[in-house]
């Protein structure tokens, strides 16, 4: 094992790694005191301690969350208990024996009912792991259980194709926020799931209207018979909004004087605004208010369940192929992000990440790129003349 003075300078400086399991290095300032550098670029820091035929190894922090002279201090306590008579290894330990895996996820989902807007699919994940590993100690929860559920999910999960894998990583990613959070609380050395990989997923959908497409669309929702399907539908095309944002919007929500939305069950978790143009609000204001629901259905205590009778219509009238209702927000989003940019877009359809917007909702074609290029083509020339005349 290397051995070198762990500083920020000699860190940052340090070669890639070609072993799987990491290169450890050990601090000449100070005896037992070292860093991991795994392959993925994490570096977490170590203090070791013990007779050589049994030593023993205590996980300090990452590197970026401690500092090198943050992580030495650390290291120099421990060090100092330990001539003391202490154990901090076994200390842990013993901390974290007694709590089983199902015991953990009931005080896990008590913090993400608090965090999350719906944590229904967080239970069900974790009541499928708790019926393979739930009695086993949290401690004593293994990357082989997690892949062994896993596995079992990605080829015999009741569904076909991308879908399996979907529902399998899912999954995956559930249990992995489970014991990540075992582990920020120190119950866990390490986290197992991480060494779980998901399972490759197919390109999300990305199909869009066309102009004739959408043309054609807007003529037959004139003509819906339903009034209230008709402006529902009209929200979505002019707003991109989600269908279950709509079908679930109340008139306490609605400001049609401002030409405002505020949204109070959002998939983000928190109330969110969203202007509204005039003529949206105009068809808004015309609509009759049997209830609270802003889109009535048949019983005016509920909100309307869905679209479908009225989008298979469409589809018919319109002669759509493969055109899904979500399109309707993903062509919103195109069209905002090349009319007034991405972040915009990003704004309006109310993305926590612009990264999501680029990549689900406005992907950039063929043509977007070539007139991109002929635009430098033509910037370039301009220069090109301006050179000349300096020149």
């Amino acid at each position: 094992m290397a051995k070198l003075k762990l500083t920020k300078r000699t860190i940052d400086s340090l070669p890639p790694v070609t072993n799987k399991s990491g290169e450890s290095y050990f601090d000449t300032e100070l005896s037992g005191f070292g860093l991991i550098d795994y392959p993925s670029g994490k570096k977490s820091f170590f203090v070791r301690y013990g007779p050589s035929h049994r030593r023993k190894r205590l996980m300090l922090g990452r590197y970026g969350v401690l500092t090198p002279d943050e992580a030495r201090t650390r290291a120099r306590e421990i060090i100092g208990q330990v001539a003391g008579g202490a154990d901090p290894v076994a200390e842990r330990q013993t901390r974290m024996s007694g709590q089983t895996f199902s015991q953990w996820v009931k005080v896990y989902l008590s913090g993400v009912e608090r965090r999350k807007k719906d944590a229904k699919k967080d239970k069900a994940f974790l009541r499928k792991a708790e019926a393979h590993f739930g009695n086993k100690q949290l401690a004593d929860v293994t990357a082989e259980d997690v892949r062994r559920v896993f596995d079992h999910l990605s080829t015999e999960g009741g569904l076909n194709g991308n879908g399996v894998r979907i529902h399998a990583n899912r999954w995956l990613a559930s249990v992995r926020a489970c014991l990540q959070a075992a582990w920020r609380e120190d119950k866990l050395e390490n986290n197992p799931a991480m060494k779980i990989r998901p399972n490759p997923e197919n390109p999300p959908r990305s199909r869009v209207l066309s102009d004739n497409e959408m043309a054609k669309l807007l003529v037959h929702v004139d003509e819906l018979p339903d009034r209230f399907a008709r402006a529902a539908l009209t929200v979505l095309i002019e707003t991109g909004a989600r269908l279950s944002e709509v079908l679930r919007a109340e008139w306490a929500d609605m400001d049609l004087e401002q030409g405002l939305w505020r949204m109070p069950r959002t998939k983000a978790g928190h109330v969110q605004v969203l202007p509204l143009g005039p003529a949206t609000v105009a068809i808004l204001d015309a609509l009759p208010r049997p209830g609270k629901w802003v889109i009535a259905g048949k019983d005016p205590d509920r909100p309307r369940r869905d679209l479908k009778k009225a989008w298979a219509r469409l589809q018919a009238a319109a002669d759509l192929q493969d055109v899904h209702i979500h399109d309707l927000r993903r062509t919103f989003g195109l069209h905002i992000a090349r009319k007034a940019g991405l972040h915009v877009a990003s704004k309006l359809l109310r993305h926590s990440d612009v990264r999501v917007t680029e990549r689900v909702y406005a992907p950039l074609g063929i043509e977007d790129l070539r007139a991109a290029m002929e635009g430098r083509e033509q910037e370039v020339k301009r220069l090109r003349r301006r050179g000349r005349k300096v020149k």
